[in-house]
């Protein structure tokens, strides 16, 4: 009995040491696979993965009632959704901002005007399918349908997690900028109206908008700045069909730059207007439409998409895209812009094709053509559309002393651009031989091939934006910017060729756009004694 039990205990200890070593083994293993997972994000940290991708996308102008509801109810069976089915590539945003053109309600009641304009709360899921964060409602149509309506649009976007901005319940709230904090990065929109509706501003008592006429703009603005590292002033302004923007909307674009924006986007004219940069940022005056009824013309029927890609905190690259609409009022997509799609213009500058002397000075005139007719400067550089129109080419020091000039004249509200420059010896002859089509008198208004400053890369045409930047208009004659020029431009270097009462001594018409950087002190020396740039220089050429 007693060897019996020694044998039990011997195989229970068997055991107990068998079942001990399991254990520990099962300890050892779970314990191993808990550090190789807490040492797999570790691993990753260190590999190099790039930099972190945020993108922004911004469309135009949205109004999903009226004409774009009975499409919707005909053609997709009350389906708003089916309204974004063509542009799946807005979900790739991680923020996509549009402006909502009319409140969203089932109540209030229409103040009068015959384009009036209230949503279906159907939008709403469809505006959330589509990808919508936030949308501006500072706009001249979101008192439609009067207050009720307005309040109520604010309740229901809230309701959806679509943030709005330019807009709150009073104006402390419609100051504070709309917040989307990604890959780190604290975004930050706010908006305002130029184009009212005045008696829907956000007072501390009562829900309204922000108006771009509110004298502490600047300051709502930089207050704004204060909570985000990135900030998108967003504004309702210009006029309607126009797609040139005016020197009211560059006022205020410039001061929202001035005074913290990063970025301005503008809305409200419904064709697509021009994209400026100031100060290093970007403005796009009008994105033109999105999703509107506006049938009786081509530019009202299509806006842009502009896309940009952030790379961790910097703006690495910006796209400008199309979006044409059917005639269901449907976005067939979205497509590459025809042309140039960065909003710098950037153009490849004639280089000579050989070593030329530097006519820079030379006196060529109508009865002087260049010494070489194909003559092509040195150092062309292409203009940028901040100061120009696309495509112009000019000499790195002219445009260094035109810039400055420019500048100067922002600093007392003068808008200038310049609409030509280098002209080559083949765009002169072909300009020349359409003027030959129009006018028995062609060299009076336009020089030969071969004889034009242009030529020389150092002669500009100005034009200003209270003639919104026409090219060669006799309209220029009196304006500010004309004035301003004539009792300024020679500080700069810049000396009017053609000026007026001087047609015997220039051989051509007098042209208040036209002018030529000649040098300062030359510039001085010209004004100071009253006499044209072709007498200047022919004095020194007999010297």
């Amino acid at each position: 009995m007693k060897k019996n039990n020694n044998f039990l205990i011997i195989i229970l200890g068997l055991m107990t040491v068998i079942l001990a070593g399991l254990i520990s083994l099962k300890i050892i293993t779970t314990r191993q696979d808990e550090w190789s997972v807490r040492d797999e994000p570790r691993q990753e940290k260190t590999k190099d993965k790039g930099p972190v991708i945020t993108k922004v996308y911004f469309v135009g102008d949205m109004m999903l009632a009226r004409g774009v509801e009975s499409s919707v109810n005909k053609n997709f069976g009350g389906d708003f959704s089916e309204l974004f089915k063509n542009v799946p590539e807005l979900k790739e945003a991680d923020i996509l901002f549009g402006n909502l053109e009319g409140p969203i309600s089932n109540n209030g009641n229409n103040v009068g005007s015959i384009y009036s304009f209230r949503h279906k709360l159907l939008i709403l899921p469809a505006l959330k399918e589509a990808g919508f964060d936030v949308l501006s409602f500072a706009n001249n149509h979101v008192g439609d349908w009067n207050v009720k309506a307005f309040n109520d649009t604010l309740i229901h976007l809230k309701d959806y997690n679509i943030l709005f901005t330019g807009a709150g319940e009073n104006k402390s709230l419609a100051e504070t900028p709309a917040i989307i904090e990604k890959n780190g990065i604290r975004f930050g929109f706010i908006g305002f109206s130029d184009v009212g509706p005045n008696w829907m501003e956000a007072t501390e008592e009562k829900s309204g908008i922000l108006l771009a006429s509110d004298p502490n703009y600047a300051s709502i603005i930089s207050k704004a700045k204060e909570d985000c590292d990135f900030l998108f002033v967003s504004i309702h302004f210009g006029e309607e069909y126009k797609k040139t923007h005016n020197k009211r909307q560059e006022n205020l674009a410039h001061t929202a730059i001035d005074n913290g924006a990063d970025m301005v986007i503008g809305h409200h004219p419904h064709v697509i207007q021009d994209i400026q940069e100031y100060k290093g940022k970007t403005i796009i005056y009008s994105l033109g439409n999105f999703i509107f009824d506006q049938y009786f013309s081509e530019d009202t029927m299509k806006g842009l998409v502009f896309e940009i890609v952030f790379e961790d905190k910097d703006i690495a690259t910006t796209k400008q895209k199309e979006v044409i609409l059917n005639r269901s009022y449907q976005p067939k997509g979205i497509f590459e812009k025809d042309g140039e799609n960065k909003f710098i213009a950037r153009n490849n500058c004639p280089k000579p094709s050989r070593q030329f002397i530097d006519m820079s000075s030379y006196n060529v005139g109508k009865t002087n053509p260049l010494l070489e007719l194909n003559y092509v400067p040195n150092n062309l550089i292409p203009l940028d559309t901040t100061i120009s129109n696309e495509g112009l080419c000019l000499k790195e020091n002219i445009k260094d002393a035109f810039v400055q000039m420019r500048n100067d004249a922002l600093k007392e509200n003068i808008f200038i651009k310049i609409t030509s420059a280098f002209r080559s010896y083949q765009t002169q002859e072909l300009l020349f031989s359409e003027k030959e089509k129009t006018s028995s008198n062609p060299d009076l208004y336009l020089a030969k091939p071969g004889r034009s400053e242009h030529q020389l890369g150092t002669a500009i045409d100005i034009s200003g934006s209270s003639i919104n930047y026409e090219r060669a208009s006799l309209r220029f004659e009196n304006t500010v910017e004309d004035i301003w020029l004539e009792n300024n431009a020679y500080k700069y270097g810049f000396i009017q060729s053609y000026p007026k009462e001087k047609q015997e001594i220039t051989g051509y018409a007098y042209e208040p756009w036209h002018y030529r950087y000649i040098g300062v002190e030359n510039a001085k020396y010209i004004k100071e004694h009253n006499i044209t740039i072709i007498e200047f220089l022919g004095s020194i050429n007999k010297n």
